[in-house]
């Protein structure tokens, strides 16, 4: 961001004071600035949230209205904590109750509703949007065929694709990417523009052209979709819509702010000529996905202000001095510690993946049996796929497990499928435990063998799940067999109107043999013959069928006495998963991500030491058991970006070594962000687990200098203030 701080003036003294500790000088400093923009540079733990709350309360008793006041925040949780906040530092409940604290998507759905004079119906899941994504695809396949020349276009059918063309969508909405092309650009210009697949940015018009429907009235929305749209509609109208007006414009969370947030920020702060305060830790920004990024807070954000402050808020509240020596020499800015008690720092070497899981393990059951809370302990992972072998181990110890970020590995699609195989070469269908685990398992299988999707088809699976006696016919009748030209006419249809469509056609070829008119009989007979009989599947869905099939000769055939993991690595070089996968997936990342949970897959039998046959029924026990120790105190098994937010009392970050954490192939900048955000969620205890090749460390926990922390902690300088403030 370009520094606009203008001379420092002298501060007025506050004149609201809070209930129950006194204020930082950084606090002071920001409750009674006189700038028009105030920007809170702040240090993980450094009572953001308290901050802001003591900047809202100091206006309400400089005679501003509470119903002049809006706090805005990524994160409902967010905005939740800060309008309790308020009550905390000793504001009026009833004057707390009075400001409004909402999420930048909820203001603009608010707003929205004003504009249009109505609701528009919410959609808040991928689930509840699938069915209108698969409906912009089968527009898209029938305006291409209409083309004198159709174009290749890879479009998803399948949930798994499906959501990740929706995370592709949302991010593009989020950086204002509008689907209307400019003079002379075509969808193959643009597409490459955006980085993206021409298929991906073609659904993306289609998509939001059914959203928007006849442009009387907008047909649904979803997360985002009304930033999205509000902003849209302040930077395409003019004059623009009038927005509420505010005297004070509050933000928390600044760091996540997007191109779609920012600029109705900016006509909100336009709109009323308010004042405004936003509070954020500029090293965690993370959260590419919801189009936060670096480069734009850093250029964009405040550039056209007048009048700016940007006051630093360095002292943390979370941890101990140090921690927060640790944090500084990572990021290389000031972080002091306001917190007496000191903070457990501890570094421990393992051999591999494998001996990583049951360090991490052995630290929890450490950690339990010091009479610790369970569920304040918490795992954080670079990669979903790294929990596999954690999971497993955290099992054989009995204990239980929570997941946030991430589904456990028993209901990834790539293990579903390769559990589905297991079954089909077993013969071994309640290996898989109960009708939903098992339907997951029939759609990971045509998802994989790149088969046409239905919707109607779904009570047929359903009906297949609930009674696996019917598993080996979807094998043979559906997965096996070559699709033909009467298998492709069908695949709209359910059972029921396949039955149905087979009585029209013996009712119209007995009336034509009734009429005479046998010629007509017989040709029609014949077509259907043919139908049935003639090949109809592209080479994709050919190959898939040959893989799979010799992928269970595979299974059937291996010795009884061989462990698991050999026979599984033989099945899935024979499936070639990695370049499939490659194919399937519209997100790069999501197809990268296969590779390696398969190979987790791999190494959990492997661990197992159990023949193929045994192994399933462990895999199915093991769900099991799953299930039955999540009822009591679990440990928390997270990705960084759910644990953002959080704090708890120990944090484990296992396998940081280069490759793992920060991650290959992604930006740096941002990697090292990831693990401050990590490593911060800590209160008293931070275990880093390093590979024992000190070539293979992770430069993040180089960075930050461990051994001069802990040293420098036991000898701090003064600091008279330091006690002084709340986290």
């Amino acid at each position: 961001m370009t520094d606009k701080t203008p001379p420092a003036t002298a501060h007025a003294v506050p004149r609201f004071q809070p209930a129950a500790f006194t204020p930082t000088a950084e606090q002071v400093a920001i409750q009674t600035n006189r700038a028009r923009h105030v920007i809170a540079m702040a240090n993980a733990g450094a009572a953001k949230t308290t901050t802001l709350a003591l900047r809202i309360a100091e206006s309400i008793t400089r005679r501003v209205a509470p119903e002049h006041i809006i706090v805005l925040s990524f994160s409902a949780e967010a905005a939740r904590v800060l309008q309790q906040r308020l009550v905390e530092v000793g504001l009026d409940p009833g004057l707390a109750r009075r400001v409004r604290c909402t999420t930048f998507d909820d203001f603009a759905r608010d707003t929205l509703r004003a504009l249009e004079g109505g609701d528009t119906p919410f959609l808040a899941s991928f689930e509840a949007l699938a069915p209108h994504v698969r409906a912009a695809v089968a527009e898209l396949h029938r305006l291409n065929a209409l083309r004198q020349a159709p174009r290749e276009l890879w479009l998803p059918e399948h949930n798994a694709q499906i959501a990740d063309f929706l995370q592709i969508a949302r991010r593009l909405k989020t950086q204002l990417v509008r689907p209307a092309l400019e003079e002379d650009e075509t969808v193959a210009m643009r597409a490459d523009a955006l980085d993206i697949a021409e298929g991906v940015f073609a659904l993306y018009r289609q998509l939001e052209k059914e959203r928007a429907g006849d442009g009387e009235a907008c047909r649904w929305r979803t997360v985002f979709d009304a930033t999205y749209d509000l902003a849209c509609l302040l930077t395409g109208s003019d004059p623009p819509p009038t927005l509420p007006k505010y005297r004070m414009v509050i933000v928390d969370e600044l760091q996540d702010m997007n191109p779609a947030s920012y600029a109705c920020l900016e006509h909100l702060l336009a709109q009323g000529s308010a004042f405004f305060t936003g509070a954020g830790d500029f090293d965690q920004v993370i959260h590419r996905w919801a189009g936060a990024g670096t480069n734009f807070i850093r250029s964009r954000f405040g550039a056209g202000w007048h009048s700016v402050r940007r006051l630093p808020l360095t002292m943390t509240f979370r941890h101990g001095a140090a921690m927060a020596l640790a944090t500084a020499a990572l990021k290389a800015k000031e972080v002091v510690s306001g917190r007496d008690h000191a903070a457990r720092i501890e570094v421990e070497a393992y051999a591999d993946a494998g001996d990583a899981a049951r360090r991490t393990v052995a630290r929890v059951l450490d950690w339990q049996r010091r009479s610790r809370r369970l569920d304040r302990c918490a795992i954080i992972l670079r990669s979903p796929d790294q929990s596999i072998a954690i999971e497993n181990a955290l099992l054989e110890a009995g204990i239980g497990v929570r997941v946030e970020g991430l589904e456990s590995y028993f209901l990834r699609p790539e293990i579903l499928m390769l559990r589905g195989v297991i079954a089909f070469a077993l013969e071994d269908y309640e290996s898989i435990p109960g009708a939903e685990r098992r339907l997951q398992v029939l759609q990971a299988l045509e998802l994989w063998q790149e088969l046409a999707w239905a919707t109607s088809r779904i009570e047929d699976l359903k009906t297949a799940a609930a009674q696996p006696e019917l598993f080996d016919a979807f094998l043979q009748g559906r997965l096996l067999q070559p699709q033909t030209l009467a298998d492709r006419a069908a695949a709209g249809l359910s059972d029921d109107e396949e039955t149905q469509a087979a009585h029209r056609l013996l009712a119209l070829l007995a009336r034509l043999r009734r009429e005479g008119r046998h010629d007509e009989a017989d040709v029609l007979l014949s077509r259907q013959r043919a139908a049935a009989q003639a090949v109809a599947e592209t080479p994709a869905q050919q190959s898939a069928r040959v893989r799979l099939a010799g992928a269970l000769e595979i299974l059937r055939a291996a010795p009884a006495d061989e462990t698991a993991d050999v026979a599984l690595e033989r099945a899935v070089a024979a499936l070639e998963l990695e370049r499939v996968a490659q194919r399937i997936f519209i997100d790069p990342a999501s197809a990268a991500a296969v590779s390696r949970s398969i190979a987790g897959f791999i190494d959990a039998a492997r661990r197992s030491g159990r023949p193929l046959r045994e192994f399933a029924q462990w895999l199915r026990q093991a769900e099991e058991r799953v299930a039955e120790l999540r009822r009591r105190k679990t440990v928390l098994l997270c990705t960084v970006e759910a644990a953002k937010g959080q704090e708890f009392d120990a944090v484990i970050l296992p396998l940081l070594e280069e490759g793992a954490f920060p991650l290959a192939g992604c930006d740096r900048s941002e990697e090292s962000n990831r693990f401050y955000v990590a490593a911060t969620r800590m209160r008293d205890e931070l275990t880093l687990l390093v590979p024992a090749e000190p070539a293979r460390l992770s430069p993040f926990v180089s960075a930050m200098k461990i051994g001069d922390a802990i040293a420098r902690a036991r000898h701090p300088p003064a600091a008279p203030d330091a006690a002084r403030g709340r986290g």
